[in-house]
């Protein structure tokens, strides 16, 4: 690489380097020094499954394609390693629909028709990920959202196996006719092991899945009845809504949690050391071949312009439908069902607010 092409590099990178104070020379010393080789190593994978690494080798190609413009495969190597390589995996298929308690499903059902009926919403701000011409209503309690990211940390524990910190819950969203929610990674610093409690949809609403890739290279389509609540590690698997709703509305409540010993600016770090060498992905590669799909960035999100619904795994996709197993058990990947151990009783919630240091910043992604 020529001093040239360095500077323009170190121009173009300066806005993410500039926080961990590196130049492109710098990373691509540590890049070497760490050992990191590019095409990764079959054993890189996290985890090293046959179909993990089938489904994120395809998106590494798709990205040596991706248009340039404005640093956009920069920052979809970002996502991608951190989603395939760098972060660990915590469960065996990263998802898991169970059945939340009746309690907190009682809560919600009220918020959610008082607020309707007595018109108590505000509008969700936008953002590139949803895309629609009705922003989805917005019914606003932090108390009792900060009740139930406490009250169910339990479950969350019992799922992924590890301790948590409660960051967030948001919500109530309720999500109108005509809507998707492109395919997308949430946030790594604090959106790591989460869940989707569905509350309620309209009564004559088609069903509108959820879907997520998962460790073994699956694409699922998760169909929630109200009172599911969907388990998932969302800042490593690629999830969405990218079919269109066809309906009324379609509500659901957001929960977010972190591992106590997590450490997002050395994995922030880790992603620019195991992203590949400039003349990989610096400039725009023409396309030689057809055996694959395109990939674009809308933000943050990803798009597959060239499949049905803009995203081509739903082509092969396995379909599950609830209603989840019941309050404890919870329905996974190959159709298993495993028993949370331990958790609370059902009926122990709902108990009193707790006075803690849970994030009340209402931010999904």
């Amino acid at each position: 690489m020529n001093l040239i092409a360095i500077s323009a590099l170190t121009l173009l990178l300066h806005s993410k380097f500039a926080i961990a104070g590196l130049n492109e020379n710098e990373r691509i010393e540590e890049y070497y020094r760490r050992g990191n080789t590019w095409p990764p190593a079959e054993n890189d994978f996290k985890p090293p499954t046959k179909g993990w690494k089938q489904l994120n080798k395809r998106r590494f190609k798709q990205l040596e394609y991706l248009e340039d413009n404005n640093r956009k495969r920069y920052e979809g190597y970002m996502q991608s390693v951190y989603s395939a390589l760098i972060s660990k995996n915590f469960t065996e298929y990263g998802w898991g629909v169970t059945r939340a308690p009746q309690a907190v499903i009682d809560k919600l059902k009220k918020r959610l028709n008082d607020g309707m009926k007595n018109d108590k919403y505000d509008f969700e701000h936008e953002t590139d990920v949803i895309e629609t011409e009705s922003r989805p209503l917005f019914f606003r309690d932090q108390v009792m959202n900060r009740e139930i990211v406490e009250e169910m940390l339990p479950l969350h524990e019992a799922w992924s196996g590890v301790e948590l910190v409660p960051n967030n819950a948001y919500g109530l969203r309720v999500y109108r006719n005509d809507t998707n929610l492109n395919m997308h990674l949430d946030k790594k610093e604090t959106h790591v092991i989460s869940s989707i409690l569905h509350v309620d949809h309209g009564e004559n609403d088609d069903p509108w899945p959820i879907v997520i890739e998962d460790f073994h290279g699956n694409t699922n389509e998760v169909f929630l009845e109200s009172g599911d609540m969907l388990f998932y590690e969302s800042s490593k698997l690629v999830h969405g809504r990218p079919k269109k709703m066809n309906g009324e509305y379609y509500s659901s409540l957001f929960s977010h949690y972190y591992p106590k010993d997590w450490n997002p600016d050395e994995l922030e770090l880790d992603m620019h050391y195991r992203i590949p060498e400039y003349d990989i992905w610096g400039f725009s590669k023409e396309r030689v071949d057809d055996d694959f799909d395109n990939l674009i960035f809308a933000g943050l999100s990803l798009k597959e312009p060239d499949c049905e619904n803009a995203w081509c795994g739903l082509k092969g996709s396995i379909k599950w439908n609830g209603p989840g197993p019941g309050y404890g058990k919870v329905l996974s990947g190959d159709g298993i069902i495993t028993t949370l151990s331990p958790i609370p009783t059902e009926d122990s919630f709902w108990g009193n607010q707790k006075d803690n240091n849970i994030d009340e910043a209402e931010d999904e992604l």
